[in-house]
């Protein structure tokens, strides 16, 4: 039976699922990530918005991705087409938080400023 890793992205980290859970196919994957996002965003559903629920294979491969915002069960639903917009939204921002991430990492630091120079930050080429 396939192992599928449930990875919780909250938009500063991912919290990865060490252990993995064996179900018979990515159908029932599916229904277990939805289960999974279900519990985590119960009484947390404005914080966890924009969380994502990562679904990857036993060698790492992704599966899909379960938005939480995908899963939210509002008391009355708002119509398909805002419920799309505020879902596309939500996956546009964890997507901008993930790139802005990727930009920090591999971005140089920044030198020092030189001490007594009046100057904020480092020499950016000016003379």
């Amino acid at each position: 039976m396939p192992r599928y890793f449930f990875n919780l992205n909250d938009g500063r980290k991912v919290i990865p699922d060490l252990e993995g859970t064996e179900l018979p196919d990515d159908d029932s994957a599916r229904a277990h990530a939805a289960q999974v996002v279900r519990e985590l965003a119960r009484n947390r559903e404005p914080t966890t918005r924009s969380w994502r629920l990562a679904v990857c294979d036993a060698h790492g491969t992704p599966s899909f991705e379960l938005p939480f915002a995908s899963m939210e069960d509002p008391i009355s639903p708002p119509p398909p087409t805002i419920r799309l917009m505020v879902e596309d939204a939500c996956c546009d921002a964890a997507s901008l938080k993930d790139a802005i991430e990727q930009v920090l990492m591999t971005r140089p630091p920044y030198p020092a400023p030189h001490a007594g120079d009046g100057r904020e930050g480092g020499d950016l080429g000016a003379t």
